[in-house]
């Protein structure tokens, strides 16, 4: 009977061992912005939140920019290795660069799926009328989640939507120029903690 009570001991105490020196690991994503300083008009990635593998992503249009007439914004974001890092499309998306008035309406087209390595966005106030500036420090173009699915990670760059390169415009079509695209962009990695058992 004492030999039983013994082997059963021992075997709780083999059972916590392997507990303790569980290979279990997490993967989480870590987003790095570009180290370009905020300056009026210059559109930048930064991050908004960070749960587990996924990101939320502000691309921003710093400013003051209280005359700039914004009616449109387009343009793309490029992933550098779809199979590390992916889009996650959302049904509504937030953003606050664009201010409807009386008349008009915000239309917000997303595309991710064409091309999971390109993340297309077309952003314009419809029902005609004037643009709008902003007197903040900084407003949301759009709102983004990515998800890290694999070790490594990627990097997040500006990009042209089709031929057209990315651009803002104003109230009659034109081009603002004053509104820059950072060139430096941001990477996401997945980044494991954990395990390390025996």
């Amino acid at each position: 009977m004492k030999t039983i009570h013994l082997m059963a001991a021992i075997g709780v105490l083999l059972g916590l061992a392997l507990l303790g020196c569980s290979n279990d690991s997490t993967t989480s994503a870590q987003f790095a912005g570009s180290t370009t300083p905020p300056a009026p008009g210059l559109v930048k990635m930064s991050l908004a939140s960070a749960s587990g593998t996924q990101v939320l992503v502000n691309v921003l249009l710093f400013g003051p920019e209280p005359a700039l007439d914004l009616n449109a914004i387009s343009f793309a974001i490029r992933i550098s290795d779809p199979s590390a890092v992916r889009f996650l499309p959302q049904t509504t998306y937030v953003q606050s660069a664009l201010v409807a008035s009386d008349g008009q309406r915000i239309a917000i087209d997303v595309d991710g799926a064409s091309d999971p390595s390109l993340v297309n966005v077309q952003i314009a106030k419809l029902g005609g009328g004037a643009g709008n500036g902003f007197t903040s420090p900084s407003a949301v173009v759009i709102q983004l989640s990515f998800e890290v699915v694999g070790s490594g990670g990627a990097a997040l760059s500006f990009s042209g939507v089709g031929r057209t390169p990315a651009q803002a415009f104003d109230s009659n079509g034109r081009p603002l120029d004053d509104v820059l695209f950072d060139r430096q962009g941001a990477t996401i990695a997945a980044v494991r903690t954990g395990g390390g058992g025996y």
